[in-house]
């Protein structure tokens, strides 16, 4: 027996089994309230002290309320004990860089939810699994430390749910899932170590044998996957759409899949492709630190919505945050050329408030007064050939409403 089917079906024993499970669901036609976050790259506290280290890591990423994760994942936990879902489905980089504490510390924090009789669906993300990357930071000073494998992060999370998988890939961490006596969830996992970003030809086998099935059933599936499954712009696509996702989309609308919940790209954005709605929610790690709220009608009409984090003093540092970030890398790409210290000012103030609204999906509201700012000007004809100038180009020519809310009918 090869390694990886080893992993196959240690992961498929645990999801399928685990401990004793309730077997009741919402019923058949019961309107249902679900919660989809993602990217939350959650750090356990005690690998970090706040130290020079880690405080220069924070000032060389990308914007990320990294060094209040704890804050933030207590606050969404709290606001989801309020509204109590029936399921809150978390699409991947669930930890910072995979750290094997992270990943034990928050389904601690996640079983509270289960407790209260929230089951809480996960995939892994491409920070969660194998992750060279993970480490502590004391002092000055970066040092290695353990990650999970993919058996591992399904032993981990196995017990928040109270109710068994249906099926699981055992090639993968892939499962389905059920929401209700009609619903079904799909999870999508193309982060599998040995071919990382794919979903690969034996995972689409074993989607299409799960969604024959479903079919048969008369159940409406839902989708949920980290990497996005539609191009959603021309600067999100290329290492963000999963490979595959072409002919996982062709396999979904075969069998009537309308929409897939995924991430990744830590902006909020929505994109119809080939019969498929993908709806990536922005990193709960980013201002505005969004989730989704998703209802079911009883006719299994669905409505997506976002909302933020209810904490202002975590809003703030979070706004602060990505501004000081994206505030960095506009001056340094503006430090060489030949403009005026006002310009430069300028340039990077109107670049902070379009990376905003790009990472909100709200930028399409203000894209009439940017076109018509002279400052817009000067990234056109000055900043045009620096990435932060083909970035905002890009995003603004591609600006659409409609990011934050969809309504789609699933039969």
């Amino acid at each position: 027996m090869t390694g990886k089917w080893k992993i196959g079906i240690a992961v498929s024993v645990l999801l399928l089994g685990g401990c004793a499970k309730a077997n009741t669901l919402p019923k058949k036609n019961e309107p249902l309230t679900l919660v989809v976050a993602t990217d939350l790259h959650y750090l356990a506290p005690e690998l970090h002290d706040q130290g020079e280290r880690f405080q220069r890591l924070i000032e060389q990423s990308d914007g990320k309320l990294t060094e209040e994760s704890e804050a933030l994942v207590d606050q969404f936990v709290q606001e989801m004990l309020q509204k109590k879902p029936q399921a809150v489905l978390l699409s991947g980089d669930l930890t910072f860089n995979g750290e094997k504490l992270s990943h034990q510390r928050l389904a601690q924090k996640l079983q509270v939810l289960t407790e209260a009789g929230i089951d809480v669906w996960v995939i892994p993300g491409n920070h969660d699994l194998n992750n060279p990357s993970a480490a502590s930071f004391s002092q000055a000073q970066a040092r290695s430390t353990e990650s999970v494998s993919a058996a591992e992060f399904a032993a981990i999370y196995q017990n928040l749910t109270r109710h068994s998988a249906i099926s699981c890939d055992p090639q993968s961490l892939s499962c389905l899932v059920p929401l209700a006596e009609d619903v079904q969830l799909l999870l999508i996992d193309a982060n599998r170590p040995e071919d990382p970003g794919v979903v690969s030809e034996e995972t689409q086998r074993w989607i299409e044998t799960q969604l024959e099935k479903a079919q048969a059933d008369q159940q409406t599936v839902l989708s949920l996957s980290h990497q996005n499954l539609a191009d959603h712009t021309t600067m999100f696509s290329s290492g963000f759409t999963a490979r595959g996702a072409e002919s996982v989309r062709a396999l979904l609308d075969t069998y009537d899949v309308r929409v897939n919940f995924s991430g990744h790209m830590h902006i909020q954005h929505i994109q119809k492709q080939d019969g498929l709605t993908d709806i990536a929610t922005s990193s709960l790690s980013v201002a505005p630190l969004h989730y989704g709220v998703i209802t079911l009608d009883a006719d299994r009409t669905l409505h997506y919505q976002t909302e933020s984090l209810a904490d202002p003093a975590l809003q703030s540092q979070a706004k602060l945050c990505f501004d000081q970030t994206t505030r960095r890398q506009t001056q340094r790409a503006l430090e060489a050329m030949e403009l005026s210290p006002q310009e430069k000012a300028a340039m990077v103030e109107l670049a902070v408030t379009m990376n905003d609204e790009i990472f909100a999906g709200t930028l399409t509201q203000n894209a009439e007064w940017i076109l018509q700012d002279p400052v817009w000007g000067l990234w056109q004809s000055r900043g045009k050939d620096l990435f932060f100038g083909q970035y905002l180009q890009a995003m603004l020519s591609e600006a659409k409403s409609g990011n934050n809310e969809i309504t789609i009918a699933l039969r």
